[in-house]
């Protein structure tokens, strides 16, 4: 279990205000409400009203209804406070669906991506769990494309890892082994559970800094060569030793090139269009990303 005891309330309030509105601070923030809804995140991750309204036991029926059986479902999980359209993710997913023409659906997770982050990540966790479940069993051969920013990386990570290496949504239920084989690509941006010595990290980060809520290094490793964790130096949400808090690091994703990298990604790892008899995957990079580079 994190502690607070290790993680600076300067940090706790610059970092939770700069994921909370992307384009700045709120003009009131209260620095205690912030902290405290840190702390009920890394010191009780289950509250009792959403670990009991999303218990997958108790509740085992699906919150969600299927959708139709595109051959690709790319669901977005975006950031705390971040608008549906016109996220970070958007032009990822567009680049995406751009790339393979009405073969791609895009769903924004139906979540609150709010402050309170241990009520709305349960919630967000057990929508995304019950989505992949739902779709793998209604549709033989869809395939998904998990993209997350800040709060959405968090909720994407803590739904595939283990209920145990949970931080939101343990009692949520687990994505099934069919909807595990399913998932084809994972993208994140600015995690707060960044872990510097995993082996899919991509961008100018320290390995030997973690974010400010590190999930256990290997908590991932079932999805080990599908995940793309994009993190920068100066973004104290993935790099919580930085003693710059100038929130431009943790919005830095918007144009250093990042999105296109993780379209790139993505798409690499999607079949082939059928008529690409001879071998010629450059058709497989969407109209607007350049090749990948990890260390961008």
């Amino acid at each position: 279990m994190v502690s607070l005891t290790f993680i600076r309330p300067l940090s706790i309030v610059a970092a939770l205000c700069a994921a909370v509105v992307l384009a700045g601070c709120a003009s009131q923030v209260d620095p205690s409400a912030t902290r405290d809804s840190l702390a009920e995140v890394t010191e009780n991750p289950d509250p009792p009203q959403a670990a009991e309204l999303y218990d997958a036991e108790l509740h085992p029926d699906p919150i969600v209804e299927p959708r139709d059986c595109s051959p690709y479902l790319v669901i977005t999980v975006r950031g705390t406070g971040e608008p549906s359209k016109g996220q970070l993710l958007s032009p990822v997913a567009r680049s995406i669906s751009q790339a393979r023409p009405d073969q791609v659906d895009v769903l924004d997770l139906d979540y609150p991506a709010d402050g309170e982050m241990s009520e709305g990540g349960t919630l967000g966790a057990r929508t995304l769990v019950d989505t992949l479940n739902v779709q793998a069993e209604a549709c033989d051969e869809q395939r998904f494309v998990l993209l997350g920013y800040s709060q959405g990386a968090l909720v994407i990570g803590d739904a595939l890892a283990a209920p145990d290496a949970r931080i939101v949504g343990g009692t949520v239920g687990v994505v099934s082994e069919s909807a595990v084989e399913r998932v084809l690509a994972v993208v994140f941006y600015g995690d707060p559970r960044f872990v510097g010595g995993e082996p899919f990290n991509a961008g100018s980060y320290d390995p030997e800094v973690n974010g400010l809520l590190p999930r256990a290094q290997g908590s991932l490793d079932a999805f080990a060569d599908r995940v793309r964790d994009y993190c920068v130096a100066r973004d104290f949400i993935c790099q919580s030793s930085s003693l710059d808090l100038d929130e431009s690091g943790h919005v830095a994703y918007f144009d250093n090139g990042m999105q296109q990298d993780g379209a790139a990604f993505v798409i690499n790892r999607l079949d082939p269009h059928d008529d690409d008899e001879t071998g010629d995957s450059s058709d497989r990079r969407g109209p607007d990303a350049p090749d990948a580079d990890p260390a961008r």
